[in-house]
């Protein structure tokens, strides 16, 4: 832990690490200053101090602010409705409870105390809340709200998109678009049952109201169905004809929505309108740049409910959820039969079987299969390192590396094999490990065909081929193959145990190949006589026999 605290920085609320802003200074956030101290102190009544001088750590991180701020704000909406509520109680309390229970009472029964529901029913029961205060405000209650903030209110969003022809003015550009059909007289809404053409969908669902009516009742006059509203039968239509579609006239994609083609056309447009006021990146939608903003504010408002996990857009928490919590993968590779949660993730496995990469580092030119992991090649060249361990701060340029050397120092092994329950650290080696079990080697000598279940076996398997001995012993400085195995000759370790007679051995082979004097396995026979051997060199020894018999 102390190494912990002897780092240039850390949040004294979750312990992150980096540099943040300090808990003392005073903040500018939406037009209204804010100290995170004080925060802390009026919402919680926690009060953090600065450390001693060797520790002087005081920040908060950016993950954490807009935690507290909305605990803040939460905690200003408690307070103020319960003045609203005592203040409303105290109303009625000065005029006496006994009068107050005799109004309740005269208007649910009535003066003459007899009941009369008709006068207490209303069609607004089922209504929310907000109509009905809007609609029926008791002067002495709501009156009381003037002067009260019971909740943040929703700012009016202007009305910027004007029509040039009538003037008229509307807040969003979609309605703009829709007002424009009355001028252009653009019929878009077609009638199926007797081909006429409108403007607006509403006045179709209108036209569908009073003319294809019979007793309140929608009949389709293609299949025996009907309906009850205009609007039902609308959308029923469109599975015998099928929806309208929009095709673009770049690339012929289809759209069931003429705004959906609008949004698609900055793809070959270019169109970028929306730019980041901190980096001036250009973005074509309005809400891929509230996401981007998110990056640089640190904020994740999107939490899974299952694993906790945070993430800036919905989008993104959608497709955690449906990946690793779901497990579903409709998508199917036509080649290998391997299955994908996703498209994206189906196309980018399928260049494996292609060939292709199109995506191409700048720097070096090397071509990689996915944009992401592009992105994280590109590291190798910038030197960024974002993954830092908490424990001995060694940094990591990716997130898979970075948990593997976390586990390290937990000693975490979340990965364990079914059959004979050994755990790992990583899915990778319990996958490697499973060969053990299912005899699989995938990986094969060309030159002598013999079979491996890793990588790296085929690699060191080659070096006999090749002649290649890599390693220099600086002892001895005999060329070895493998080092770390040689350096047990100098040292007499014996890190492997029989655990029969407990004979102990430098390498694990040899363990193996002892094990059969207790076991009686002689894998090795002979093709002549059905003599058997523990080890290989026993059997080339004995054929040697036969040889000198044949002369």
């Amino acid at each position: 832990m102390s190494e912990l605290f002897n780092s240039s920085g850390i949040c004294r609320c979750c312990h992150s690490q980096g540099s943040f802003k300090s808990l003392n200074q005073t903040y500018i956030y939406e037009g209204r200053p804010e100290i995170y101290s004080n925060m802390l102190q009026q919402t919680f009544n926690i009060e953090i101090k600065p450390g001693p001088t060797v520790l002087d750590v005081y920040s908060i991180c950016d993950t954490c602010i807009p935690r507290l701020r909305d605990a803040e704000q939460f905690r200003h909406q408690v307070v103020s409705c319960e003045q609203l509520f005592y203040q409303y109680y105290n109303i009625h309390l000065n005029r006496g409870i006994d009068t107050y229970d005799k109004e309740i009472k005269e208007e649910v029964e009535g003066k003459d105390g007899v009941s009369h529901p008709e006068t207490f029913e209303s069609e607004d029961d089922d209504q929310p809340l907000s109509t009905l205060q809007s609609q029926n405000k008791p002067n002495d209650l709501w009156e009381l709200c003037d002067g009260v903030n019971t909740k943040p209110t929703r700012r009016k969003k202007s009305k910027e998109f004007s029509c040039e022809i009538c003037k008229k003015k509307f807040s969003y550009n979609g309605s703009l678009e829709v007002h424009m059909r009355t001028h252009s007289a653009e019929k878009t809404y077609l009638c199926r049952m007797c081909n006429t053409r409108y403007t607006l969908n509403k006045e179709l669902i209108n036209h569908i109201n009073t003319t294809h009516s019979v007793n309140g009742i929608f009949c389709c006059t293609y299949c025996s169905k009907s309906f009850e509203k205009a609007r039902l039968l609308k959308n029923h239509l469109t599975t015998h004809f099928g929806e309208e579609k929009f095709k673009c006239s770049h690339c012929n994609k289809e759209f069931q929505r003429k705004k959906g083609l609008k949004e698609h056309m900055k793809t070959h447009t270019g169109e970028k309108k929306f730019s980041c006021t901190i980096c001036n990146k250009s973005f074509g939608h309005n809400q891929t740049l509230k996401s981007h903003i998110l990056t640089h504010t640190g904020e994740r408002p999107y939490v899974c409910d299952v694993c906790g996990r945070r993430f800036p857009q919905r989008t993104h928490l959608k497709r955690h959820i449906f990946i690793i919590h779901t497990g579903v993968k409709p998508h199917s590779c036509k080649v290998c039969n391997k299955q994908f949660s996703s498209k994206s993730y189906l196309s980018i496995h399928e260049r494996q079987h292609t060939g292709e990469r199109p995506y191409a580092c700048e720097v070096c030119k090397k071509d990689f299969t996915a944009y992401t992991t592009l992105k994280v090649h590109m590291r190798v060249h910038t030197g960024i390192k974002p993954y830092i361990c908490s424990f001995c701060d060694r940094q990591f340029a990716q997130m898979a590396s970075f948990k593997l050397h976390e586990r390290t120092h937990t000693g975490e092994r979340p990965f364990s094999c079914k059959v004979c329950k050994k755990a790992f650290s990583d899915n990778g080696y319990l996958k490697i490990h499973m060969r053990v079990h299912t005899g699989e080697k995938p990986f094969n000598c060309e030159v002598c065909k013999r079979s491996f279940r890793e990588t790296g076996q085929l690699k060191r398997h080659m070096r006999v081929h090749t002649g290649i001995k890599p390693y220099t012993c600086k002892i001895c400085n005999k060329q070895i193959g493998n080092l770390s195995k040689h350096m047990r000759v100098h040292s007499d370790e014996r890190p492997f145990n029989c655990n029969v007679c407990n004979k102990q051995f430098s390498i694990n082979g040899n363990l193996k190949l002892h094990m059969r004097i207790h076991t009686g396995e002689r894998p090795f026979s002979c093709n002549m006589c059905n003599s058997h051997f523990t080890q290989s060199s026993g059997l080339k020894r004995h054929r040697c026999t036969h040889i000198g018999k044949a002369e």
